[in-house]
């Protein structure tokens, strides 16, 4: 007990000590790690401060609602900010990996529960993004719940029962899909668990609970489609146009390769890629995992065993079947990740749940000396890490939200690609400004713009040049904000007053 008692407490300070600093640069590659908690949180905020969505065009209410009301109402009792809305990202991490406990420990028992708990719990990149604001700490926690109602209702005896664990075990996964899309990496894990093992095509079919047992497929998609209609006719359909618009962005700009040498270049990043490819990025932070998921997952992509009267085994309920839909889950969210041109960090959460499975599955086939090394080696790298982020922690958001409200007028309206996420700690209403997917058309005239922000990079400063060439000068310059730490990322924010005030005396 006191030494589950000790993980449970790491568990917990890894992700409430110290939530409004800054995460540390090297935890992704990625400049979205400044810019999309703003993003994400956009109309919530807005809506809590000023009673509408957000100014514009771009609306992540839109792309996840739910997630969307539900910041709205954790800011109306904790108030509209940064920590309120990562405060919801670490209560949704903390429920995943209780969650993912008690799934392990129906499937597989008591201690490969222990052990994927720890694993996932301490797991960096999943701790550190359970931190922010961002869609898919919330994502992975429906995912985990549908793999667990399933885990319960395949061994419930009960029919009434097991019917209404696996209806809610496709319904998980349908919200899961809501909050989103990218959940879909995961539906050819489930729909093996759903179908693939189905316990009479086990057992023969024979009994009636056999074929009870059979048609909970068919519940589990009942559950997917309830859910994915009721979205699509109260949601999807009547938002159409902005939706298709944006996700049509995401596609072509973001995860379609557009050649068969993008494709090599996508696979080839991921494995030789540094900080950029899945594999070095999930090697460098979670070697021992890793290491221990390969050699669970490995075997179960070998041939069932066959027991008598050549009938596989084990049953999909049981720890056979809980490895294969974690391999498969796996093997899905790692093939996305190698052929998608986009694919940050952040996805990787994803499909950590599946790693810390297998891995937790893997560490029951180690001896005790061998478990004893891999439990040692992953705290130490583990340790090394987050003393790491806690060394270089900086709080450069906060400052700038602290400046940015002693500088701005009340009543201030700011646009730029990282406005949202400068202002989210202000009562200033912000927008975002990324052509191609928000705003790009006249930001400052339509949005009555009276500040803008420009990062210090190439194509920022190229497209904010070429719209408003008189607005970008150093004399309209108000302040400049440093984030990234080593990074030195620099952002920029301008005056638009005394820009038009300029533009009407000529």
């Amino acid at each position: 007990m006191p030494v589950r008692l000790l993980a449970v407490t790491a568990i917990l300070v890894v992700r409430l000590v110290a939530l409004d600093a800054d995460p540390p640069p090297w935890l992704s590659w990625s400049t979205g790690l400044y810019t999309d908690e703003g993003f994400y949180t956009l109309d919530a905020r807005h809506e809590a401060l000023f009673g509408t969505w957000a100014p514009g065009n771009f609306h992540d209410r839109l792309l996840s609602p739910l997630l969307s009301v539900l910041q709205q109402g954790v800011f109306g009792v904790l108030g509209a900010g940064m920590v309120p809305a990562r405060l919801l990202s670490v209560v949704f991490g903390l429920l995943t990996v209780w969650v993912f406990w008690l799934g392990l420990r129906r499937t597989q028992g008591r201690v490969v529960a222990d052990w994927g708990a720890l694993f996932l719990g301490l797991a960096l990149p999943f701790a550190l993004y359970n931190r922010l604001a961002l869609q898919e700490t919330p994502t992975v926690f429906w995912l985990v719940l549908s793999f667990t109602l399933w885990a319960c209702g395949r061994i419930s005896e009960k029919v009434r029962k097991r019917t209404l664990l696996l209806t809610l075990a496709g319904a998980a996964f349908g919200i899961a899909v809501t909050f989103k899309a990218l959940a879909l990496l995961a539906l050819p894990a489930f729909v093996w668990a759903w179908w693939g093992a189905a316990p009479t095509r086990l057992a023969g079919g024979s009994s009636p609970a056999s074929q009870e047992r059979a048609v909970g497929g068919w519940r589990e998609c009942a559950g997917v489609g309830g859910v994915l209609v009721l979205y699509a006719l109260l949601w999807y359909l009547p938002h159409h146009a902005e939706l298709a618009r944006m996700g049509t962005y995401y596609r072509t700009h973001q995860y379609q390769p557009h050649s068969w040498l993008t494709v090599w270049l996508n696979i080839r990043r991921g494995f030789v890629g540094g900080a950029r490819g899945v594999f070095p990025y999930l090697l460098a932070l979670l070697p021992i995992p890793c290491l221990l998921a390969g050699w669970g997952g490995g075997r179960c992509l070998t041939p069932p065993e066959l027991g008598a009267g050549g009938r596989s085994s084990p049953p999909a309920s049981g720890p056979g079947g809980a490895e294969r839909i974690f391999t498969i889950w796996l093997l899905c969210g790692l093939a996305f990740c190698l052929l998608s041109t986009y694919a940050p960090d952040r996805y990787y959460v994803l499909f950590l749940p599946a790693l810390a499975g297998l891995a937790a599955r893997g560490m029951t086939r180690l001896r005790r000396p061998l478990q004893i090394a891999a439990i040692a080696l992953f705290l130490v790298t583990s340790g090394f890490w987050y003393s790491r982020a806690w060394a270089e922690r900086t709080y450069a958001r906060r400052d700038a939200a602290r400046t940015l409200a002693h500088l701005l007028p009340p009543g201030s309206v700011m646009v730029g690609n990282d406005a949202p996420g400068l202002c989210q700690d202000t009562a200033i209403a912000a927008a975002p400004v990324q052509p191609g997917l928000s705003n790009d058309d006249h930001p400052v005239e339509r949005l009555n713009a009276g500040f803008i922000a420009v990062t210090r990079v190439p194509m920022w400063e190229a497209w904010w040049r070429s719209h408003y060439p008189a607005l970008v000068q150093p004399s309209h310059r108000l302040a400049t904000f440093t984030q990234g730490g080593p990074r030195h990322r620099l952002v920029d924010v301008y005056r638009v007053k005394m820009y038009l005030n300029t533009s009407k005396r000529e």
